[in-house]
């Protein structure tokens, strides 16, 4: 298991297992020995890869679900434990980013925008909102983020398509907690949904963490991460999580 999650590590940091270890001060030969021959591999080593990789010391030591996304949910908490799983190139490789993650980040870097490869397909980044936008300006959309994901968002572009066609109410609680930013630098809130987009209806609760971080190249912006918290498994209800918020 840590042989396998050391290996996708170095996949996520876009780094093979040599060079890695030579930034780690680590033996080459010996690590890929003990992978080979699946030899215990000492929590050392294993730190050292994390401090190189900026990738959290959790994501090789936590286990992975044991629920199987197949499994009919049996209520709305464990449908959001299965929507919530196998997404994004750390989950596939059995760790599940959490809030807590992400706070653990944010404090750690300073609110600034760096060493976030290992999540960054799972968050949106928006520009910070001005008094007369009447909508978020999304600047990128994470690939695998609950918004591309539920939503069914294509494109940056699809996304002023698909949530401006939801109520003035529903954009305006969302675009209420990128203004709370203007006096916290970060929060986390509880969040509900329930429109309808695509044909299809979007019902669930999710726990959203709103930041102000500051990118090299463009300066403050709104980063937005979210997991959800419950999901409707009424047949005629989409298994869907929130519209960003």
């Amino acid at each position: 298991m840590i042989a396998t999650k050391i290996q996708a590590a170095c996949k996520l940091a876009n780094l093979k297992l040599k060079p890695a270890c030579e930034l780690a001060n680590i033996s080459y030969g010996t690590l890929y020995s003990q992978i080979k021959h699946e030899r215990p591999i000492p929590f050392d080593t294993v730190h050292k890869l994390s401090v190189v990789l900026q990738i959290p010391i959790e994501f090789f030591t936590e286990t992975e679900s044991e629920m199987a996304s197949q499994i009919a949910p049996q209520n709305k908490w464990q449908a959001a434990e299965i929507a919530n799983a196998d997404r994004a190139a750390c989950s596939r490789a059995g760790f599940h980013v959490t809030t807590d993650h992400i706070l653990d980040w944010y404090r750690r870097e300073g609110g600034q925008l760096r060493n976030w490869e290992w999540f960054a397909d799972q968050v949106d980044l928006y520009q910070p909102i001005k008094d007369t936008d009447a909508i978020m300006h999304p600047i990128r959309i994470g690939s695998r983020s609950t918004t591309a994901e539920r939503l069914m968002l294509a494109e940056k572009s699809d996304f002023y398509k698909v949530v401006g066609s939801f109520g003035e109410k529903v954009i305006e609680r969302a675009m209420h907690s990128h203004k709370m930013l203007d006096s916290v630098p970060y929060f986390v809130s509880d969040e509900t949904i329930d429109v309808f987009t695509k044909g299809q209806r979007v019902t669930g609760g999710y726990r959203k963490v709103t930041m102000r971080v500051t990118d090299p190249a463009q300066g403050p912006i709104t980063a937005i991460f979210s997991k959800l918290t419950w999901l409707n498994t009424v047949e005629d209800v989409a298994e869907v999580d929130r519209v960003e918020a």
